[in-house]
């Protein structure tokens, strides 16, 4: 209700102030104002008040708020090293924000992209992918609606071509492309995020050393979102488990949504009572879903051997403040790995799950794959040797 009254204020003193710009927009003898001016000069000129007063008028809402939210944090926490948790923060958005461009677009207008970037919407933007590839992007039960098609699509399902696709809620649904260039013609309000960078190719390196994360026959492809299928497998070479998972001959259980590459995994976690999928009456995995950082730390957190059944040791809604509260991770180390989510943390949060401990156990995850002959003792240690970097 305060907003709602600062705002309506605003407002009122913003065209209060613009009385003399609307007089001096026509003339004694032509009072009216031009198409022109309204066009050229009074949006730009509207546009830039109303950021520099709502700039002043929010600033103090806005300190207040960080320094209510530092409090708790505190008073919940009291052992959180707070300056190393807002340094990580700061990082994250910096590098999450740099040259994210925002626009409006009328009318379909071609937007030229590069591999990786992110084109999001809000509620009613339109989408045509016009050339290249494209998947939906957005977290998890973010909605697109396939307009020409009459069907919803969810995260990770592919973009058709020449078909408008249009956001229908608030989470940040868009598109990611997946070739080299893509031209998507956009109308309404858009953002365009830059391709993400992956930060620790290095730990995949000694991931792939150790045969824990095999990447795609192109790559990689640190800078995309993981999937439910590929967490899932993740879990299962964490587990050790992996050739008990390529063995198994009774295919996915009750799901009819799943690739042939997938089908034993899927099967065997199903069988071990890893996944419920998302809908057993529907027989449905949805293994192209995004996979958020709680759900993938629930992953870690049962390969560790934590449980997050109702009589367990945590509920999954809470995994990451759990990895914080039982030292796997630290505060700033969750901090950095908040949506949006990639395999490029999905490798970090793997790497350093190897040295945390087994549940009641002296040793770590990584001594456990080892003596399980799930990883070999050599390659492990070359890999783990040759990366070089300081966790926060």
């Amino acid at each position: 209700m305060k907003r709602r009254c600062v705002t309506v204020a605003l407002l009122a003193a913003l065209f209060c102030s613009f009385a003399p710009a609307w007089g001096s927009a026509g003339s004694a003898s032509d009072p009216v104002i031009t198409l022109s001016y309204l066009e050229k000069v009074f949006p730009p000129m509207l546009s830039k008040q109303v950021g520099d007063r709502a700039a002043v008028t929010w600033k103090p809402l806005f300190d207040d708020a960080v320094q209510r939210l530092e409090t708790r944090a505190v008073s919940v926490r009291p052992n959180v090293d707070r300056a190393a948790v807002v340094d990580a923060l700061a990082e994250e958005y910096l590098t999450k924000t740099a040259g994210v461009r925002y626009g409006f677009a009328a009318h379909l207008t071609p937007v030229i992209c590069r591999r990786g970037d992110v084109l999001t919407g809000s509620i009613g933007t339109g989408f045509v992918l016009q050339d290249g590839d494209a998947q939906v992007s957005g977290p998890s039960g973010a909605v697109v609606v396939n307009v020409s098609a009459g069907r919803e699509m969810a995260p990770g399902a592919a973009a058709p071509a020449g078909q408008r696709l249009l956001v229908a809620d608030r989470t940040g649904a868009g598109l990611r492309i997946e070739s080299a260039t893509a031209t998507v013609a956009v109308d309404g309000h858009y953002s365009l995020t830059p391709a993400y960078q992956p930060r620790y190719a290095d730990l995949a390196d000694a991931l792939h050393a150790m045969k824990l994360f095999l990447g795609t026959p192109t790559g990689y492809h640190l800078e995309r979102a993981p999937s439910r299928l590929e967490a899932l497998v993740m879990m299962i070479r964490l587990l050790g488990e992996e050739s008990a998972a390529l063995a198994y001959q009774e295919g996915a259980g009750p799901f009819r949504d799943v690739p042939d590459w997938g089908r034993p995994y899927v099967g065997y976690a199903y069988s071990r009572g890893y996944t419920a999928g998302t809908s057993l009456e529907k027989g449905l995995f949805s293994p192209d879903r995004a996979v958020t950082p709680g759900q993938y730390t629930t992953f870690l957190l049962r390969a560790l051997g934590y449980s997050d059944r109702p009589d367990g040791d945590f509920a999954w809604e809470r995994a990451l403040d759990f990895a914080v509260e039982t030292s796997i991770f630290s505060a700033a180390e969750v901090a950095l790995v908040r949506v949006p989510f990639y395999r490029d943390q999905v490798v970090y949060l793997s790497y350093y799950a190897l040295s945390a401990h087994m549940k009641g156990a002296g040793v770590t995850l990584l001594t456990r794959l080892v003596e399980n002959k799930a990883v070999d003792a050599s390659a492990a240690s070359s890999a783990m040797a040759a990366v070089n970097r300081k966790r926060p």
